[in-house]
């Protein structure tokens, strides 16, 4: 009888605990922990993969800008579509067909090396995207040019656990021009090599006190370019192009630097894209005003965006 008693005692002392072990089994610890932790990893490669992509366009945003630019300088030639062949080279590598670049990094080879990396980690990754119809370039603003990337349909999954994610990957990254140092291409190509121009954005207003045209001046000796709504876009100086279109929206402008063109067009406003198209500039009254300029010419409309057509002698 006291052996029997010592069991009861013992299994009413274990009961409440083996139910104490049951109840924070099933109420604390999921029954589906593995593919829990699975679905995060899915998730986590999944946010990677857009971060990548967003590198790789920033990057490769950059050596295009420059490889782009390098050969319109190059060759003396713009580009037959600006947009197309930045693109081009953002998806293949290519431009043209060729590759200026040192290595073969683009979105083509991307999908590739992801497709690679997820194997590692279990998953499996399909692109059925078009990518002709990926990649966008075009101007952000008149000082940086926005690439767009969209992976259409991108299927990441794990087959052992039949779990996936479908959907469209989406980046945008805005290359800033100034950043770059690049020259303007459309200086290189008008004066055959011989005139090299950095694009910098001005400091200054550009709308001048017509009493003091310090800031004019300092546009002028450094070269310095303004937002415009007539001259070309950095994308139309690719293009060797001297006027704004309409598809590209933010254009250019700075002043010639007279002394030191080629065969110089002394009657032309030294604005660029008048100075590129011929349009007769008129001097200022006084040329006293800006002595080391005396050769500064504008076009009485385009003078109004600087504050100083009141200065400017109409009969010259």
């Amino acid at each position: 009888m006291k052996g029997l008693f010592y069991s009861i005692m013992i299994a009413l002392f274990i009961i409440p605990i083996l139910a104490l072990i049951l109840f924070y089994s099933e109420n604390q610890v999921p029954p589906n922990i593995d593919t829990s932790i699975r679905a995060d990893e899915l998730r986590y490669f999944s946010n990677s993969m857009e971060g990548d992509l967003s590198r790789l366009l920033q990057i490769n945003g950059k050596r295009a800008l420059i490889a782009a630019v390098n050969m319109t300088v190059a060759t003396g030639n713009g580009l037959d579509n600006a947009s197309l062949r930045l693109a081009e080279m953002i998806k293949y590598g290519t431009l043209y067909g060729n590759y200026p670049f040192p290595d073969t990094k683009n979105i083509t080879t991307w999908e590739k090396n992801i497709s690679d990396i997820a194997l590692i980690s279990g998953f499996i990754v399909n692109f059925t995207s078009d990518l002709d119809a990926s990649v966008s370039v075009t101007q952000n603003d008149s000082f940086s040019i926005l690439f767009n990337a969209t992976l259409y349909n991108v299927n990441i999954s794990d087959v052992t656990i039949g779990m996936g994610i479908f959907k469209n990957i989406s980046v945008a990254e805005a290359i800033s021009i100034t950043d770059l140092n690049v020259s303007d291409p459309l200086y290189s190509i008008k004066t055959n090599g011989t005139v090299f121009r950095i694009v910098r954005k001005s400091p200054f207003n550009k709308i001048n006190d017509p009493s003091d045209l310090s800031n004019l001046t300092s546009d002028i000796a450094n070269g310095y370019y303004h937002e415009s709504s007539v001259g070309p876009s950095f994308l139309d100086r690719l293009e060797n192009k001297a006027s704004l279109s309409p598809i590209y929206v933010y254009g250019l402008e700075s002043f010639v630097y007279l002394p030191e063109m080629p065969h110089a067009n002394i009657t032309a406003s030294v604005l660029d894209y008048q100075y590129w198209t011929d349009i007769h500039g008129n001097l200022l009254n006084d040329s006293s005003q800006m002595p080391a300029y005396s050769w500064f010419r504008i076009n009485l409309t385009a003078s109004y965006d600087y504050g100083i057509n009141s200065l400017l002698n109409t009969t010259t």
